[in-house]
C-alpha cells in the first residue's frame, strides 16, 4: 500500500485503490467544494496566484523603467537589469524606427504585446522567432477547432450517459466513462479519430517553420571539415579551389581554431580590465578584493582592488597573447570558403567529389552566430564517444527516477509524517501540493536533459536546441502523460509492466474520472502559474544572485550584469509547446473539459514567448539546416494524432471487444501510421532562394568572435574596429587581420 504521504497526493487524481493497481482514490472533501473533483478551486487557486504573479511583474517592470541603460551604468538595480527593455537586449544593428522599441513607460508594454506583427518581430528578432511563433499562431488554431468540437459535440455527448451515477456535478459525467459500450453515441468519437489526422495535416502545413531562412552569407558559405595538416593553409585552399573551378569566385576563406582556452583567457581578461576600469572610473582607489574567494563570505585578509586587477591583467595579457599565438600556428582542419554567388556554392557542393590525397567533406556552412566555436576542436569520434556515454547516463537516471511518485516515495521513507497531516495543516494545500509537484518535477529534470546537451559540445547552437528538443519532448512525455496515465511511476516500472502477461488493468487506468480531473488540473497551473513564471524569470534572477554572492569585489558587478542577457532556448520551449498541447489532445475526446484549458495555455505562452523573445532574450539565427527543429516541432504535432488513436482503440477494445468500432479505430491508426512513414504529409526544411535574412554582410564573419576581441594584445599588425554597443553579435565588429603575417592566417 502507499503510504499517507501518497493519499494526499491522490488528491488530484493520482492516487491509489485497494491493489495499488491505477493509483488512484475517492477524493476527500475539499476545502471549498468537491464538484467536478475539485476543478473548481484549483481555477480559483491558480487565477490568485496568477494575478498575484502579474501584479509583481508589473510593479517590477514600472519600477525597472526609471533607472539607466541596461549594463552601461554602475548603479542600475537588479530590477532594471531583469524587467527593463534596452536596445542593448538584441544583436541586431536596429538602424530603423519602423523596428525600434515601443515605448517603455508605465504599462504600455503590455498593450505593445497585441501590436507586435511578424514583420517587425522578424526585423528585429530574425527568422527563427518568427517562425516559432508562427508556429505557435498555427497550434492555437488547431486546439481552437479541438476545443470546440470538443465542447459542442462531445461534452453533451457525454451527459446521455448513467454509468457515474446521479449527481450531475460529478467529474465522471463529462468523461467517456459514463457512456455504456452499446451507446450509438460513441460512432462520433470513432468519426472525430479519422478527422484529426486531415484537419491536423491542413493546418500545420501552413505553418512558416518548414520554410527555412539562410543569411546573405551564410548562404553562400561552405564548411570544409577533415582537411589534414599539410593542407590547412589559406593559399593552398584558394589554389586547389581556383585551379578546380575556374568560373568560381572565392570572396574569402577563413580557417577554424582551438579556441575553447583563449576563450576562457580572454573572459578573465575581460572581467579584470573592466573591474580596473570600474575601480578607475569610479575613483575608488580604496576599494578591497578578496582575491581567494568571493568577498561576502570572507572579508578578511584582501588586497587593494586597483592594485589586485592591474596585476591581473597584466598577467591575462600574457596568457591571452602567449595562446592567441599557440592557437594561430596551429588550425583545425575546418575551413570557411565564402562564393560569390549561391549558384556558384551549390555547384561546388554538389560537384565536389574526395579524392585519394584529399579526404574532405563539404557542406552549407551554418551562420557564424550559430555556431560554437568553442566546441569545433572536439573531432567526430570523440563527439560520438562523448554522446554516447552522456545518453547512458541520462537514460540510467530517467529511467530510475521519472514521476513525481518517486519524490513522494522518498519524502515517505525519509520522513514520519502522520494521517492527514499536511490536510490538517491546510486543506487548500493538500489540493494543490500534488499539482505543484508535477509541475516543479516535470520543469526541474528537464534542465537535467539541456544541461546534459550543452556537455555533448554540439558545433552548432542550431543542433543543440534540435537534440534538446526531441528528448524533453519525449522524456515529458512519458513522465507528464504516458506513465501516470498507466499508473506507473517510472520507466522501470513500464518495462516490468511490459512483460507481465496480464496488462489490461493497467490500460483501463487511462479512462477513470480521477486520472482526467488529474490532468485537467496539471494543464490549469501549467497555463496560469507556469506562464506566470515564466514571464518572471526567477531562475534566471536566482542565478544572477548566485553569481553576485561569489564575485571578489564590488567591480566584478558590471560583468556579471553583461551576463544576464542569452538567447531563446527554442528546443526547450517548443518542447513544453508540444506537451501540453499533445496532454490535451489525447484526452480531448475521453475527458472533453481539457480542451479549454489547454487553448488558454496555448494562448498565454504564445504572448509571453512573444514579449520576452522581443524585450529580453538576444537573437539567435539558425539558418539552412539549424530550420530543421522547426520543421520537426511541426512533424512531431503528429504524435498527439496517433496517441489519441491509440488510447480510442484500446477503449473500445476493452469496452466491447472486437466490434466494429475497435476495427475502424485500428485502421484508422493504422491508416494515420502509414501516412506519417510513407507519405510525409508534412514537408521537410528545405532552403528556399526567396528567404533570406535582412542581416548584412558586414555584420557577419567566419572568424571566432574571441579571436576579434583578443587582438588588442595581439600582432600590431592587426586592426580592430569594435562597435560601441554592448549586446550587439560580435559580427557587428569590423576586423582586418594581416594575411602575410606568418603568424595568422584568419
Amino acid at each position: 500500500m502507499i503510504s499517507d504521504f501518497s493519499k494526499i497526493f491522490a488528491t488530484s487524481g493520482v492516487g491509489y485503490i485497494s491493489n495499488d493497481t491505477c493509483l488512484t482514490t475517492v477524493r476527500n472533501a475539499t476545502a471549498i467544494s468537491n464538484i467536478y473533483e475539485g476543478i473548481p478551486e484549483t481555477i480559483l487557486l491558480n487565477v490568485i496566484c496568477y494575478v498575484v504573479l502579474i501584479l509583481l511583474f508589473a510593479i517590477l517592470r514600472n519600477r525597472a523603467w526609471d533607472y539607466g541603460r541596461l549594463a552601461l551604468m554602475h548603479n542600475e538595480r537588479w530590477t532594471q537589469l531583469f524587467y527593463k527593455n534596452t536596445d542593448d537586449a538584441i544583436a541586431i544593428e536596429e538602424s530603423n524606427a519602423d523596428v525600434s522599441l515601443i515605448p517603455d513607460q508605465g504599462c504600455l508594454w503590455f498593450p505593445s504585446i497585441f501590436k507586435l506583427t511578424r514583420e517587425r518581430i522578424y526585423s528585429r528578432c530574425g527568422p527563427d522567432a518568427a517562425h516559432y511563433l508562427s508556429f505557435q499562431k498555427h497550434l492555437l488554431i488547431l486546439s481552437f477547432c479541438v476545443t470546440c468540437f470538443s465542447l459542442i459535440v462531445i461534452l453533451p455527448i457525454h451527459y446521455q450517459g448513467n454509468l457515474q451515477g446521479d449527481d450531475v456535478t460529478s467529474f465522471g459525467h463529462t468523461t467517456i466513462s459514463n457512456l455504456p459500450a452499446t451507446s450509438k453515441w460513441l460512432w462520433v468519437h470513432v468519426a472525430a479519430c479519422f478527422t484529426l489526422l486531415p484537419l491536423s495535416v491542413y493546418i500545420m502545413r501552413k505553418s512558416s517553420g518548414k520554410r527555412p531562412s539562410a543569411t546573405v552569407l551564410s548562404s553562400r558559405t561552405l564548411m570544409i571539415t577533415h582537411i589534414s595538416r599539410s593542407q590547412r593553409n589559406v593559399e593552398d585552399l584558394k589554389n586547389y579551389f581556383s585551379v578546380r573551378y575556374p568560373g568560381v569566385e572565392i570572396k574569402d576563406i577563413q580557417i577554424a581554431y582551438r579556441v575553447k582556452k583563449l576563450m576562457k583567457y580572454e573572459m578573465e581578461r575581460e572581467t579584470v580590465r573592466e573591474a580596473k576600469s570600474y575601480c578607475v572610473t569610479n575613483n575608488k582607489t580604496d576599494l578591497k578584493v578578496q582575491p581567494y574567494g568571493c568577498i561576502i563570505c570572507c572579508p578578511w585578509k584582501t588586497e587593494n582592488a586597483l592594485q589586485y586587477y592591474s596585476t591581473e591583467e597584466e598577467k591575462f595579457n600574457d596568457f591571452v597573447r602567449a595562446e592567441r599565438i599557440r592557437i594561430l600556428e596551429r588550425p583545425l582542419g575546418i575551413a570557411f570558403i565564402t562564393l560569390k554567388t549561391e549558384e556558384m556554392a551549390e555547384h561546388m557542393l554538389n560537384s565536389f567529389q574526395p579524392d585519394s590525397i584529399r579526404h574532405w567533406i563539404i557542406s552549407k556552412a551554418p551562420s557564424p552566430s550559430d555556431i560554437n566555436w568553442e566546441n569545433l576542436e572536439i573531432s567526430y569520434r570523440n563527439w560520438y564517444s562523448k554522446a554516447i556515454l552522456i545518453n547512458a547516463i541520462l537514460f540510467l537516471v530517467l529511467f530510475f527516477l521519472t514521476t513525481p511518485l518517486i519524490l513522494v516515495n522518498v519524502i515517505n521513507n525519509l520522513t514520519s509524517i502522520q494521517e492527514n497531516f499536511i490536510y490538517k495543516l491546510s486543506p487548500m494545500l493538500s489540493e494543490f501540493l500534488p499539482t505543484l509537484l508535477l509541475l516543479s518535477f516535470s520543469a526541474f529534470l528537464p534542465v537535467l536533459v539541456a544541461y546534459s546537451d550543452q556537455w555533448m559540445s554540439h558545433w552548432t547552437k542550431s543542433q543543440q536546441n534540435h537534440a534538446t528538443m526531441h528528448k524533453t519532448f519525449f522524456f515529458l512525455l512519458f513522465m507528464v502523460l504516458i506513465l501516470p496515465s498507466l499508473g506507473l511511476t517510472s520507466a522501470q516500472t513500464f518495462v516490468e509492466w511490459s512483460i507481465q502477461t496480464n496488462q489490461s488493468v493497467h490500460w483501463e487506468c487511462i479512462f477513470l474520472a480521477d486520472k482526467g480531473a488529474f490532468f485537467v488540473n496539471y494543464v490549469i497551473t501549467s497555463a496560469l502559474i507556469g506562464t506566470a513564471l515564466e514571464l518572471l524569470r526567477f531562475p534566471e534572477l536566482a542565478m544572477y544572485t548566485w553569481r553576485l554572492l561569489r564575485i571578489k569585489s564590488e567591480a566584478e558587478k558590471i560583468t556579471i550584469r553583461k551576463q544576464i542577457l542569452s538567447e531563446f532556448p527554442f528546443g526547450i520551449h517548443y518542447a513544453w509547446t508540444l506537451l501540453i498541447y499533445t496532454v490535451s489532445t489525447v484526452y480531448s475526446l475521453s475527458c472533453p473539459l481539457i480542451t479549454p484549458f489547454g487553448l488558454m495555455y496555448l494562448t498565454l505562452k504564445h504572448f509571453v514567448d512573444k514579449y520576452n523573445i522581443y524585450y529580453v532574450y538576444r537573437p539567435i539565427t539558425m539558418c539552412g539546416e539549424g530550420h530543421a527543429i522547426h520543421s520537426d516541432a511541426v512533424k512531431m504535432v503528429r504524435v498527439s494524432v496517433l496517441l489519441l488513436q491509440l488510447i480510442m482503440s484500446v477503449f473500445f477494445y476493452i469496452r466491447g471487444g472486437s466490434g466494429w468500432m475497435t476495427v475502424l479505430t485500428l485502421i484508422s491508426l493504422l491508416v494515420t501510421g502509414g501516412c506519417f512513414i510513407l507519405l510525409s504529409p508534412f514537408p521537410t526544411c528545405k532552403n528556399s532562394r526567396s528567404s533570406r535574412t535582412n542581416l548584412s554582410e558586414t555584420q557577419e564573419q567566419y572568424i571566432a568572435p574571441v579571436l576579434l576581441s583578443s587582438q588588442s594584445v595581439g600582432s600590431p599588425n592587426e586592426v580592430v574596429s569594435p562597435s560601441q554597443s554592448y549586446g550587439s553579435n560580435v559580427s557587428d565588429i569590423t576586423v582586418r587581420i594581416d594575411l602575410d603575417n606568418s603568424t595568422s592566417t584568419a
